[in-house]
């Protein structure tokens, strides 16, 4: 087990869980601008990484810098951008959904940009968790043509950000900091932009019982006195936001997109796990469907996991051990019909020999058990299948 994936994993569902709950109290308190909470948190990340160079802490990026770090930059803030919005003009089922779009987009780009597959026992898995937690979480699905395209682009750009934070720290053998470090001052520029049209521009507004038309900006709210509160929430938000980010740049850079999503849905189940138990639900049906909905998901993310480990130490997996002969070929092609095809290999009559025994466990001997058990008839030692000769050594 990887030490270091493990600690990302928990940084990274703790500060993620942590930064909604202090966002919520943060717009709850009356500061809600959202893209401009976005720029401050940019710009602390900013000044941090600034410091510790300063200090020496750690060296900064001289290969990436420029046209890279601003297009990973114009991704990342599309990404935070898109998402909001899409959930302003969609329903919360559309906004579920979009982000439940991720993964296979991400499967698709993967395979499309970079030629990188994975096997289908880990797309199986993906989609008991994706079935999981549409149960769970997709109820109205409501579609208006401004709302499917912002959707769309959140998506995609999610997708594309997320790749390049994996992509460019091994292209440009960069570690998580730098590269967070690298495109954090773009993030700031292109989000103050992006708050400044949005959210600091005022317009005549119509007047709203008990509060009046006065015009609410981010500068007109830091400036009174009486939201020092609040502020105090937004610098607490700045340093949960830094480590969720830190987090997230090491574990996609050590792991994969994909395994970041995975452990972003398992947030989610978690966090529906404990909405259960803190605020129990009235509407029996309901509770119902949401609990079979988060346990199918939990299911498909520790079925990720395992598959994952196995794959990594090649040893056999629960789907290896647990599976019907017949079916094996159907869920890993590569490790057991390439053997059928082999011209040039033989297998012995029993699993006495030494090196049957030194193979026994591993992910040779279960190809070559699955395709004794399903041949047509038993194999002799010596034998052959179809006219191949199959020799237990080149398993």
């Amino acid at each position: 087990v990887d030490v270091a994936v493990v600690i990302y994993s928990v940084a990274n569902v703790s500060c993620s869980v942590s930064l909604v709950l202090v966002n919520k109290l943060v717009f709850a308190a009356g500061f809600k601008f959202p893209m401009t909470l976005t720029c401050i948190h940019f710009a602390f990340t900013v000044v941090f990484y600034r410091l510790l160079a300063i200090f020496r802490f750690y060296e900064p990026a001289t290969n990436f810098l420029g046209t890279e770090a601003f297009k990973m930059a114009a991704a990342g803030v599309g990404s935070i951008g898109f998402m909001n919005i899409s959930l302003n003009l969609n329903s919360v089922g559309f906004y579920q959904l979009s982000k439940l779009a991720i993964v296979p987009c991400t499967l698709v780009a993967q395979a499309l940009l970079f030629n990188v597959h994975v096997s289908r026992k880990v797309k199986l898995s993906l989609g008991v968790l994706l079935v999981g937690l549409y149960i769970a979480t997709v109820s109205d699905v409501e579609l208006n043509a401004p709302g499917l395209t912002l959707g769309v682009l959140a998506v995609l750009t999610t997708t594309i950000f997320q790749i390049w934070q994996g992509s460019k720290q091994k292209e440009y053998e960069l570690s998580a900091t730098q590269l967070q470090a690298a495109v954090a001052f773009w993030q700031a520029m292109q989000s103050l932009a992006a708050c400044l049209a949005l959210e600091n521009l005022c317009v005549n507004l119509p007047a709203v019982p008990n509060l009046g038309s006065e015009c609410r900006t981010p500068l007109a709210f830091i400036s009174n006195p009486s939201n020092s509160g609040s502020l105090v929430l937004v610098m607490v938000t700045c340093l949960i936001a830094l480590g969720t980010n830190f987090s997230s740049f090491g574990l996609i850079g050590r792991t994969s997109p994909i395994t970041f999503q995975v452990v972003g849905h398992a947030k989610t189940c978690l966090v529906l796990a404990g909405g259960f138990a803190l605020f129990p639900i009235r509407d029996l049906e309901l509770l119902r469907k949401n609990v079979y909905g988060v346990s199918i998901a939990m299911a498909g993310c520790v079925l990720y996991g395992h598959l994952k480990m196995c794959e990594s130490s090649q040893r056999r997996d629960i789907l290896d051990r647990m599976c019907p002969a017949l079916l094996l070929p159907l869920l890993s092609p590569p490790k057991y019909e390439a053997l059928a095809q082999s011209p040039d290999m033989e297998i012995a009559s029993d699993d006495q020999s030494e090196p049957a025994q030194k193979l026994r466990g591993t992910p040779a001997e279960t190809a070559r058990l699955a395709l004794r058990r399903s041949a047509a008839e038993p194999l002799q030692s010596g034998g052959t299948t179809e006219g191949h000769t199959i020799r237990e050594r080149d398993v």
